[in-house]
């Protein structure tokens, strides 16, 4: 049986050749981008879902943010994220956290330099 014909990668300026459409290395990338930002057509449904959490949020609790890293304090920017960044392999429809913009940062850059390490 013949076997396909390689193909150079569809990332600009890669000279790897493959059989498939992309080399490992920028598959791999590109999953990445897919798993942590999502699609474009997921957008305005999870845009939706984080609105309802901070609404359901403010229903309950004011504009209080729980803390992350901090104990309980008032503010008005609250924003909903993932308890399990998607990035590091939650489920990008799994439960959202409600954080100010501040923890949210914060648990942020605590969670990506722990994934460093």
């Amino acid at each position: 049986m013949p076997r396909a014909r390689l193909k150079s990668c569809a990332q600009p300026g890669c000279p790897e050749l493959q059989q498939e459409t992309r080399c490992t290395e920028h598959r791999r990338q590109r999953d990445r981008h897919q798993r942590q930002f999502g699609s474009k057509q997921s957008e305005p449904r999870d845009r939706a879902r984080r609105k309802a959490a901070v609404d359901a949020h403010r229903a309950q609790h004011g504009d209080w943010c729980p803390g992350w890293g901090r104990e309980a304090h008032p503010s008005s920017d609250l924003t909903a994220d993932h308890i399990t960044e998607v990035a590091f392999g939650g489920d990008p429809h799994g439960p959202l956290q409600v954080l100010c913009r501040s923890c949210n940062a914060r648990k942020h850059a605590v969670t990506r330099s722990k994934a460093a390490r």
